[in-house]
Order: structure tokens, then C-alpha cells, then sequence
């Protein structure tokens, strides 16, 4: 029987590169994940070029999976998404600048943001403004897939989901306002579209055969609402990584400033999404405190989760209490009565991280956007501990995709499309996304959590006032 063509995906994210080899009919077939420097990680200054390593490296670590597994079937083409809004300053040479990172505060702001709704413009203002010098000598700027693909051998080309996100990128008006020069910006190319091939220098240090198709993937939040499937009015996506996105597919947006609301990638519908920057991130602080960095999560999780009855009533954890959305953790408050072990230490993380969510998602409900369940995409959804304690806090459904990472199977879908191998992206979507598991949660439990939930939320708004 002839083996189905595959495809190379990548998703750049905040601390990791994650990549896959995903067949034209939808079965992942490897998957690796490659790390950046943890030192520039935890300073939030990696480097363009710590995304090219980890995308070499992985490639190699993907084909020697399906080197063992006897795999000779004909890989058709790459696609990448990124983590954004971020920006890599490229100068005339080719050269990549220290990037305009989405989290680092590098931003310059304009009296009128509402007649200025650019993501991305802010960074690039910060640096003509504070790094002149740096601008002066940038040719272009480029997204984190953008650059990549780039490197690979593709046009330099801005990739949107589709027209509706022009105002969010930018335009004539809004380079203007920010004093910005259009030409550094490149022309805007629709996701799902063939943007080059690989070169030789590319295949030479990736090893990627010569002249394979690249495609347009686009922002990392979009490609993994494709990947999970969630293309309808009242679905809702749970993108979970470093940080962790609450994404509802809706009718009408919402205007409450705590929202971002963005054009979906179904025309003529709304993602509304309520951020959490340091979900992930507060856990990775609690494993390199207690010298767990290279301990299995499941392992961990298991741990904590034994000492449940014992943890509840006695401590509280309360990260980031002035909501900045910082990634750094030196603003988090303990309550340490008690506390006798790592154990119990981890308990009262993961407690509030899911007391994050469950945050969250009532001030979703609040402004009428009903949640019932959610469709979970990243790494946190490959670990199923941490999957029922969610659904047991929040009450909600949880269902977790057989290709847990929806950005990389977003991205499957967008180059099934942009290589003609489906007739749309929903019938790539219907081939890809299929669900593996549903969490339910035990009402016992989420009754209990609620009266912890109601006691937390009360002391955290009291504690604010002191950081206001």
C-alpha cells in the first residue's frame, strides 16, 4: 500500500520550536520539540538565529523517526507559524536585529490607539524612536514566521489570515501616525499561499530537499484555531503553551478592554480572547525552583495532585498580583502556612493557574459569551492530570485533539490547501481534526473548588488595592 505524501510543520513559540511531520491525510507521524538558550529565554532575548537552530536541529530529529520507521513516502512541503506580535528587524545586509519581542515592553505608544489599532506598529516605532541607529539600518521587518521562512527561501512577505486583519498590521494612515516608512514593511500575502521554495543554501544547512514548497503559515493563534476546529459561532479554543489564550469564535466582538477582539479566519466572525501571558511560564518557575527541570510532567503532576486533600484550606498562591501580564515572576505573593513539601508547593501553582482560567473564563460569560466546554491545544494538553484538575475547577468540558498541537496541525491544513491537495480548508480541517479524548468534570470536585475559587478571588482583590 502507497504511503501518504507528508508534511513538515514548525511553530516558533516563546521558549521552544516545536515541529512535525504531519501526512496529507492527517496522521502525525513525528513530533519533536527543541528548546531555545534557557538563559536568553528567562531574559526574554532570544535571537532570530535561536529559531533557525532549533528548526535544523529538529528537522534532523524528525527525520530519523521515520528513518527507523521505514517511512518512504515523499515529503510535499513546509509550513510555520509563530508567536507575535513580534517583530525581527532585518537590515539591508540580511542581517537579523535582536527581535521586538511580544513580551518584552518594547513599545511606543500614540495618543490615538483607536484610530491606530496596529499590532505590530508599536514595536517597530519603539525601536525609530529609542534604537534610531538599529532603524536606520533595517531593510525590512519581518514576523517570527515570516523571518524563518525567509531563511528557508521564500519572498519576504507579511502574512495575514485574510483582509479583514489589514487595519491590525498596518496601512498608509497608520505609518503616518507613527511616523513609520512603509517601504520596510513587505506586501501582504494571504496564509494558505505558496511564498517560495527551499534554496540551496537552505537545504544545505537543513538538509531539506532543494526547491520544496514552502507555504504560508501565519500567527500561532490562528492556525491553532484551525487545528482544533474551531471555525463556529460558541466554539471555544484553549491554546495553552508558555502563555495560554481563551479564544471564542462569536458573532459580535466584544469591547470590554480585558478582550482582544480580532477578525476569525471564517469571514464575517469575531475571535474574542482573554490572555493569560504567564500560565505556563509559572509552572517552568516552579520546576526550576525545586530543581525538577528535568523531571517528566506527567511525574510531577502525579505528585502534587497526591497531597490534594491535605493542600485544601491551607495555602494560596498569587502570581502577577498587579494583572501586568508580566513574564517575570518577582511580583508573585505567597501564603506559606503549612507548607511542608514541594508537593504542596506545587499544588498551590497549578491551583492558581487554574483559578487563571476559570477567571477568565467567566469574564468571558460575563460579556455573554456562553462557554460550555473548549477544544485544548499545546503542551499542556498532552498531560491528563492536568487536564482533568482543569475541568474539575473550571466545570467545563475539555477535549484534546489526536494532534494535541493545533498550530501544527493548523499548518498541515494551510499547506494542504496552498498545494492543491484539498479543495478547502474546511475539507483539510475535516481530514485533520479529529477529537481523541473528552475530559468531564466530576461535580464533586468542582463544587469544592468552587468554595476555594470564591475565598482566592476575594483575597486577590484585596491584596490588589495594596499594588495599585
Amino acid at each position: 500500500m502507497e504511503q501518504a505524501a507528508y508534511l513538515l510543520c514548525a511553530d516558533i513559540g516563546t521558549s521552544s520550536l516545536k515541529a512535525a511531520f504531519i501526512s496529507t491525510s492527517g496522521e502525525l507521524l513525528a513530533f519533536v520539540r527543541e528548546p531555545y538558550p534557557a538563559e536568553r529565554v528567562l531574559s526574554g532575548t532570544v535571537l532570530a538565529t535561536d529559531w533557525e537552530d532549533a528548526f535544523t536541529r529538529a528537522v534532523g530529529a524528525l527525520e530519523a523517526v521515520l528513518s527507523l520507521r521505514g517511512n518512504r513516502a515523499k515529503l510535499a512541503g513546509v509550513a510555520i507559524s509563530g508567536n507575535g506580535p513580534t517583530l525581527v528587524p532585518v537590515t539591508r545586509t540580511g542581517q537579523a536585529l535582536l527581535p521586538l519581542h511580544w513580551h518584552d515592553g518594547r513599545v511606543a505608544r500614540i495618543a490615538d490607539t483607536a484610530a491606530a489599532p496596529s499590532l505590530f506598529l508599536p514595536h517597530a516605532a519603539y525601536l525609530a524612536q529609542k534604537e534610531p541607529a538599529h532603524y536606520e539600518t533595517t531593510g525590512r521587518f519581518l514576523s517570527t514566521q515570516e523571518w524563518l521562512s525567509w531563511r528557508l527561501g521564500a519572498e519576504p512577505v507579511t502574512v495575514i489570515p485574510n483582509q479583514a486583519y489589514i487595519p491590525y498590521y498596518w496601512d498608509k494612515t497608520q505609518f503616518a501616525a507613527y511616523g513609520l516608512d512603509g517601504d520596510r514593511f513587505p506586501p501582504f500575502v494571504e496564509q494558505g499561499q505558496p511564498i517560495g521554495a527551499i534554496s540551496a543554501a537552505a537545504a544545505e544547512r537543513t538538509g531539506l530537499p532543494r526547491r520544496l514548497p514552502i507555504i504560508s503559515g501565519g500567527p500561532d493563534f490562528i492556525t491553532a484555531l484551525i487545528g482544533t476546529g474551531v471555525l463556529l459561532p460558541g466554539m471555544v479554543c484553549d491554546r495553552a503553551g508558555t502563555s495560554e489564550g481563551i479564544n471564542v469564535c462569536a458573532k459580535q466582538g466584544s469591547r470590554s478592554r480585558y478582550h482582544r477582539t480580532l477578525p476569525h479566519v471564517q469571514a464575517g466572525l469575531w475571535n474574542v480572547g482573554a490572555m493569560l501571558p504567564t500560565t505556563g511560564r509559572l509552572f517552568e518557575w516552579f520546576r526550576h525552583i525545586t530543581g525538577q527541570e528535568n523531571r517528566d510532567y506527567r511525574e510531577m503532576l502525579a505528585e502534587i495532585l497526591q497531597c490534594q486533600e491535605t493542600c485544601k484550606g491551607r495555602d494560596f498562591f498569587f502570581p502577577d498580583i498587579r494583572s501586568s501580564g508580566s513574564l517575570r515572576i518577582s511580583n508573585a505573593f505567597f501564603s506559606t502556612a503549612g507548607l511542608t513539601s514541594r508537593a504542596e508547593l506545587g499544588y498551590a501553582v497549578i491551583e492558581s493557574i487554574a483559578f487563571m482560567v476559570r477567571s477568565a473564563i467567566e469574564g468571558l460569560e460575563k460579556e455573554g459569551y456562553r462557554i460550555e466546554g473548549m477544544r485544548l491545544s499545546g503542551g499542556q494538553a498532552k498531560n491528563p492530570y492536568w487536564n482533568q484538575f482543569k475541568a474539575d475547577v473550571t466545570g467545563r468540558w475539555l477535549a484534546v485533539p489526536e494532534i494535541a498541537d493545533g498550530e501544527l496541525a493548523g499548518n498541515a491544513c494551510l499547506a494542504m490547501k496552498g498545494l492543491g491537495l484539498v479543495p478547502s480548508l474546511e475539507a483539510a480541517i475535516e481530514q485533520t481534526v479529529k477529537i481523541k479524548e473528552v475530559y468531564e468534570p466530576v461535580q464533586r470536585h468542582y463544587a469544592l473548588h468552587s468554595e476555594r475559587f470564591e475565598v482566592y478571588t476575594a483575597m486577590l482583590h484585596k491584596m490588589e488595592r495594596f499594588f495599585e
